[in-house]
Formats: structure tokens, C-alpha cells, sequence
């Protein structure tokens, strides 16, 4: 054999051992993400309260036109501090549940009073985007190596440690905390929050005690009761988490909002139709909900925007 005839071989073998790595790295990646997603999505799950005390975005430039950054980060009830996936969906002083995978502390879905962000896909299109690519890399890499170096060219004991370690360099990017496997928790803990609180001092608005009524107008607002927890025939998710319900009578409210007033632990938000609770408030009559940060002490029912309120203290 001939020194360029060597030359050539030596050129060859070199090719189809970067070539079965690089299918070991495509193939692993896969593997790796497949089995992780399936592990996530048939192992159990816990839900943990917390409420956003972050949210935030950046705006990059890229080669399809700007692209948007969303950086969202929520305190849990034992202080620790959650990275959530939900776009802009969620806002500052939002109490949250966010529903986590047991095997590898990564956030699967996160739901508010008024919407749910899935984090995790359903298996059938993580299956079927995996395959896809799968087969397509296969072919890809197969037509490139051909017939004219693997066969003949390599022996298993050479190809072999070749494919595996493309896997195993894949398999830890993938799995592991330095890599794409980290979890949702982040060192640290954020400051406290520090959101409003409506007083006197917001335009000194209308005001009642309990079972008074307030008058702004045409508009009158009176709260008969107040109690911990969601009410009876409610959907099965408020139960997750804290709950305050009124029950409330008004005239003239229209499309006049209610909302509690903010504290340090954050801002509650409103229920819709109590979650199909029966007995719902309808505009006249009947039970308001809403979720409220962990720690959460009730000051006022806040009618109407800020400037052109009236409030009740609770």
C-alpha cells in the first residue's frame, strides 16, 4: 500500500469515527430528551404555592426579527425561589401553583386564578417530533457515511466506543444540572415584595366596615360574610390553593371590578364564577373568590380603579 493510498485510509477512518460520534450525539440528545420528558410526564407530580416576584422581559435582535425574553421568578411558602416558564402570562404579586415533577423538580404546568400555562407537552407530539428527527438524522448521516466507510472500514471494536461516546457526551448535556437538566429552583431569595396598599392616603374614597354598606353614586356594595377556603361545588383546582370568599350584595355595579387590596405578601386575584361554584356572585348577589398569597391578611374589598374607588374594610 502506498503512502497516499494510507493517507487516504487513515482520512477515511477519521471521517467515520467523527461521523459515528456526531450520530451518538444526535441519537443520545434524543434518546436522552424522549426518555426525560416520558420519565416527567408517567412519574408523580407536587404542587407547590408560590406567588411571582419577578417578571420581567428582554428584547433581542435576530436573524427572523426581534425576539422576546422572558424571565419569570416566584417565592414558595418554605422561601425558595421558583424560574417559571410562562411567558407574560403571570404578573408581579400573583400567587401561582405550580404543579412539579417528583423525579427531577422541573416545572410541568403553572396555573393562576384565571389561566394555566402547560410547560411540559403531551407525550404524543414529544413522540412524534422525536421520531421524525430520529429518522431524518438517521438517513442524513447514513447517506453521508454510505456504504464506502462504514462497512469494511471500521471494526465494532473501534465503531462501537465511537457511537457510545457521542451518547454518553449527548446523555450528559441533556441529564444533567450543568447541562439542560437542572431544576426550577434557583439559589437565593428574592427580596420581599413590596406592592401597594390602598388607604386613606390613595384620595381618602368612600369607605365601610363589614356588613355596611358602601355607596359611590348610583353604586351600592355590601359584604355579608367572609370565609377561608373555596366553596362547596368549586372545580377541584381552587382547592390548591389559598382561597378567600366573600359573599357580597350590590346594585348598580355593572362591570365595576372587585379586587382585595394588595399587602406585603403579595396581590390576590379574582376567581371568575368562583370556578363554577354554585351560588357564584351574578352582579346582584352571591359568593366572590379569590386566591391569595400564603400569609395573606384581608384589608379591604377595593370597587372600582384606583382614583375612583370605593372600599370596604373586611
Amino acid at each position: 500500500m502506498t503512502v497516499q493510498e494510507q493517507s487516504r485510509n487513515n482520512e477515511r477512518r477519521t471521517r467515520a469515527v467523527a461521523g459515528l460520534i456526531v450520530l451518538g450525539v444526535v441519537l443520545g440528545f434524543l434518546a436522552a430528551f424522549v426518555g426525560r420528558w416520558a420519565a416527567e410526564g408517567l412519574g408523580g407530580t407536587r404542587v407547590v404555592r408560590a406567588v411571582v416576584s419577578e417578571s420581567d422581559f428582554t428584547i433581542t435582535e435576530g436573524q427572523n426579527g426581534p425576539h422576546t425574553i422572558y424571565e419569570v421568578r416566584a417565592v414558595t411558602e418554605d422561601r425558595r425561589v421558583l424560574e417559571l416558564p410562562v411567558g407574560e402570562e403571570f404578573h408581579r404579586g400573583e400567587p401561582v401553583v405550580a404543579r412539579l415533577s417528583s423525579l427531577t423538580d422541573r416545572v410541568l404546568s403553572v396555573r393562576g386564578a384565571r389561566a394555566e400555562v402547560e410547560a411540559h407537552h403531551t407525550g404524543e407530539k414529544i413522540a412524534a417530533m422525536s421520531l421524525g428527527g430520529l429518522l431524518l438524522t438517521f438517513g442524513i448521516l447514513a447517506v453521508w457515511q454510505g456504504r464506502r466507510l462504514l462497512p469494511g472500514r471500521l471494526g465494532t471494536a473501534r465503531a462501537l466506543p465511537s457511537f457510545l461516546a457521542g451518547v454518553v457526551l449527548a446523555s450528559f448535556v441533556v441529564l444533567t444540572p450543568v447541562g439542560f437538566g437542572g431544576t426550577a429552583y434557583r439559589e437565593g431569595v428574592d427580596p420581599a415584595l413590596n406592592l401597594w396598599k390602598y388607604g386613606r392616603e390613595a384620595g381618602d374614597p368612600p369607605a365601610a366596615d363589614r356588613g355596611e354598606s358602601v355607596v359611590a353614586g348610583e353604586l351600592t356594595v355590601r359584604v355579608t360574610g367572609i370565609q377561608p377556603g373555596p366553596p362547596e361545588g368549586a372545580a377541584a383546582w381552587l382547592s390548591d390553593f389559598h382561597v378567600l370568599t366573600l359573599r357580597a350584595e350590590a346594585r348598580g355595579l355593572g362591570d365595576t371590578s372587585l379586587k382585595l387590596s394588595a399587602d406585603q405578601h403579595g396581590e390576590p386575584r379574582r376567581v371568575d364564577g368562583c370556578a363554577g361554584a354554585p351560588g357564584a356572585f351574578d352582579g346582584a348577589t352571591g359568593l366572590v373568590c379569590f386566591v391569595v398569597p400564603p400569609g395573606y391578611r384581608p384589608g379591604y374589598l377595593l370597587v372600582g380603579e384606583r382614583g375612583h374607588e370605593a372600599w370596604l374594610t373586611l
